[in-house]
This record gives C-alpha cells, structure tokens and sequence, in this order.
C-alpha cells in the first residue's frame, strides 16, 4: 500500500519535497494510517507535519477521541491543534443538516488554520471506498457529470492521496504496523444515507464484482477527464452568448438551441448554479425540466430551487431571482425592441468580449469609447434621410440584430454582408482587400451579430443592417477614438468606403 499510495502522489503531484502539510486527524482508522503514513515519508521529503483535530461535540465519546488523537501525536511526536466546534447551531442557522453543517465547520477551520499558520496544503484520508459512496450518492439524487466524477484528489489547498487505496487496504495496513485508532458508532447508523450505502449497497455491489469499487472509482476519472472539457466549453460559450448581472441572466436562445446537448446541460447547470449561489441542490431533473423549455412557443417558466425561476422568451432565456421585475431588458420610455441589456460590463482586457448595452457606453482598453442609442423612428422623430454620412456615427436596424450584439476582435468564420442581395465576403478576404496591415487586423474592434459583423469599427459596414422604409426602431453606434489618436480611429484604410447609410 505503501508504494501505491507514494506512485499515486508522484502521478497527481500532491505533495511536494520541503511541503508543510495539514493532516486531518479525527482519530479514525483512515486519519491515524494517514498520518503514519506521512511520518514514514516526513524525513526523505523534508516534510513539516501538524495534525488538527475537530471536537464536533456531537457524541458523549468526543473527549474520548480528542484525548486520543492528543496521546497518539504525543507519541508521534507530532505537533496538535484541537478545535471545538458547535454544528447544531450552524443548522439551524443556515438550515442544513447536522452532518452536512459539521462537514462544512470543520473544512472552514482547517483551511482557517492553514491561513493563520501559512502551511501549504491540508491532507484528508478519503479513500476509495468514500469515492464510491459518493458517487452511488450523487448518482441517487439525481446529479449530473459533476456529482459523478466523484471526490477531486486535488482542490482549494486540499490533496487527498489515499484515494487510490480501499477500506480494506488501510485496514491491513493498520494491522501491519500495530496502529490502534477509535470508532465512531455514529458510523454504524444506517438513518444515515451515506451510512446505509457504506452497509448495504456498497457490499451487495461487491457481491455482484470484488472490484465495484475500483471500477467505480476508475469510471469517476474518466467522467471527472469528460466534464472538465465540458466545463471549458461552456465557459467560452457563456462568454460569447450570455450577460449576468447579479441574480439574474440572459442566455441567446439561438445559440443556446445551436450546440450539442451535452454542452447545454453544462451550460444551464453553470448558468443556474451562478444565480443560485450554489450547485449543491441543482440536479439533472432540474436542467432537464429548463431544456424542455426552449423548444416551447411563447414565453414559459421553469420554478427551481433557491427561488430561482428560467423563463423562456421569443429570443432569450433569462435565469432569475426574485419576482423577475428587474428592468433588465428595457429600451427606455419609447418601449422598443432593445439590442441588448442596457447594463454596462466593462472589458478587463484587450481580448475579452462584451455585450453592447441598448443605451450607454463601454470603455474600451485602449483608450476609446463607443455610445450606444435605441429610437424609434416615429417616437423620436428621427427620418431616415437624417443618417449619419461619417465615420464614427452609424445607424443599423435594431429589428434585424438575431442574437446578443457583442463587441469583440475577430473570429474564425466571421463574415460581412456587401452587397444589396445579400453577397458575402469573409472578414479575412475584407481586410487584405483593405490593405490592414497583418499585424493590425486582430486589435480592430468589432460590432458583431454572432459571425456576422455590423461593424467594422473605424472602417466599414454590413450591407444587413442598413435602414429601410420599413425600419421602425433605430440602433446608433458613436465611436471616439481615444484622445492621442493611436490605434483606434476613423482613417479609410483603402475599402472601408460605403454607400448610403454607412
């Protein structure tokens, strides 16, 4: 056990040469092998060791185990830090349960304690078997790729080495070396569900395989490999395709529609557990019952935990808390379609996306501005022969934007409308036409509609958006290079003249 639990730590790089580590130590079998097991290595990688005991004060033997633990690092010559916490009363004020209240005191007290002594990291002795449970666990209420990946061997300062090792392994290693640890009876109460998994299911499992619970834990790594790229996949869409602002966000539909149906299951599951707070109580039947909703006519709602609702409108699904009153949509006093929401998400940097606000500006990093104005045609008195004929002021029809309007550098795929009739020409072929030189074409900002550009700013714009006689409701666009006049401006690199309302 002892070479596969050191080949485990060199696999997933747990523990370092010259690591000041934390050991969880309850007094348990798992905590006491754990911590001989570091003592045995202490030496040859240049270790510091301290133990923390948490006393929950749930049982009477509580002082029993605390004295325990206090004798057994006595021994080991191990320095003790003793904890007493109150779980009941965490309960009832965050309206948990006693166990998962306790579980909570005491991981807050561990990583407490390696802020205030500047330790590097905190060891706990979960072990596979605890990585089965875990999984039949979150496999019966109903989670999803997350819950079924498992417990994570590496997290916020948090390294769990003996995950590769079963119950039954640490048990033997116990024996071999004459280690005496304490029981908890609380372990044996099956009104538990963890506790009736760990009695009854995990043993008949091996009944039907001896290796159930490798194979489960084999199966959680893959799935953990599956839902990593999940969760970087959506990450990036909701970049591009989603605005939150508080309790509340909303989603393209017709991007949303657009991808693969595993992708929207984690895109709703980060998208739902970002307004509730928490992903703890969001299960699969939850992100099922939201995608049943985008292919519904009309606008419906979807109740979920955290008095959360999603309800799906004719171009976006909005995630919210509350009543869902928050004017998150509106144009102004006119009531007119708005291109976006009107609130205002200032870039951290030259490459990040943004959605366009209906009304307002955006800052951008080097240096400029850009004014974004909605109207109506009638309600504002505004003519269609009164467009803008410069380079900084345009007027695109608001009707005709499909999805979030974003402002952006260029992508793969993105594309210009140039003629009356709809002919395109690929944002690449655009810019060598234009003579931009190579090294300028990715700082150019642009006004886009998914790969359809608006606007290239500066230069030209797309013939799909221009005004017509029909046009009802107006969206102006005035950029301000910045005040030096360095890269952002209006000059005509060769090609960006337009006709009519550009």
């Amino acid at each position: 056990m002892r070479q596969k639990v050191l080949d485990y730590i060199k696999k997933h790089h747990l523990i370092e040469t010259g690591d000041r580590l934390i050991v969880a130590l309850s007094g348990g079998a798992d905590s006491v092998a754990l911590l001989h097991f570091l003592l045995s290595i202490r030496e040859e990688h240049r270790l510091t060791l301290l133990a923390v005991h948490v006393n929950h004060g749930i049982r009477e033997e509580a002082g029993e185990d605390e004295a325990f633990c206090a004798g057994l690092c006595e021994e080991m010559g191990v320095p003790l830090r003793c904890f007493h916490i109150a779980p009941g009363e965490l309960a009832c004020e965050k309206g948990m349960g006693l166990e998962e209240a306790a579980r909570s005191a005491r991981y807050g007290l561990l990583e407490r304690c390696r802020q205030e002594t500047g330790f590097d990291k905190i060891v706990t002795a979960h072990h596979t078997n605890d990585n089965a449970e875990t999984i039949l666990f979150q496999l019966f209420r109903g989670s999803g790729l997350k819950g079924l990946s498992g417990i994570p061997v590496e997290r916020n300062h948090m390294v769990r080495p003996f995950l590769c090792v079963t119950r039954a392994e640490i048990g033997q290693y116990l024996r071999d070396n004459g280690l005496a640890h304490v029981e908890d009876a609380t372990n044996q109460d099956v009104r538990y569900s963890r506790n009736r998994i760990r009695a009854e299911m995990i043993p008949a499992a091996e009944l039907v395989n001896a290796s159930a619970v490798e194979n489960m834990s084999r199966c959680a790594e893959q799935l953990k490999d599956i839902q990593a790229y999940l969760e970087a996949e959506a990450g990036a869409f909701l970049d591009r395709n989603a605005v939150f602002d508080g309790n509340d966000a909303a989603i393209s539909l017709t991007a949303l529609k657009a991808i693969a149906a595993a992708l929207q299951r984690e895109v709703l599951f980060e998208s739902v557990s970002r307004v509730c707070g928490s992903r703890k109580d969001i299960t699969l039947s939850h992100i099922e019952a939201v995608r049943a909703l985008l292919d519904k006519d009309g606008q419906k709602d979807c109740a979920l935990p955290y008095g959360v609702t999603a309800r799906k409108g004719y171009d976006t699904l909005r995630i919210f808390k509350g009543n869902g009153n928050t004017d998150l949509y509106s144009a102004g006093k006119n009531k007119i379609k708005a291109v976006n929401c009107p609130k205002v998400i200032q870039p951290q940097g030259a490459n990040e996306d943004f959605l366009a606000p209906a009304n307002g500006k955006i800052m951008l990093p080097d240096g400029g501005n850009l004014t974004f104005r909605t109207f109506s045609v009638s309600c504002a008195g505004e003519k269609i022969n009164n467009i803008p004929q410069n380079d900084c002021t345009k007027w695109f029809d608001c009707d005709k934007i499909r999805d979030n309007l974003m402002l952006r550098h260029r992508r793969q795929g993105d594309y210009l409308t140039v003629t009356a009739d709809g002919g395109r020409k690929s944002l690449q072929d655009y810019l060598i036409n234009a003579k931009v030189p190579r090294d300028e074409r990715d700082k150019l900002w642009l006004l886009a509609d998914g790969p359809r550009i608006l606007w290239v700013i500066g230069l030209r714009i797309s013939m799909a958006y221009k005004l017509t006689e029909k046009t009802e409701n107006i969206l102006e666009v005035h950029w301000e290079e910045k005040a030096d006049g360095g890269e952002s401006g209006s000059t005509d690199s060769g090609g960006g003249s337009e006709p009519e309302n550009s």
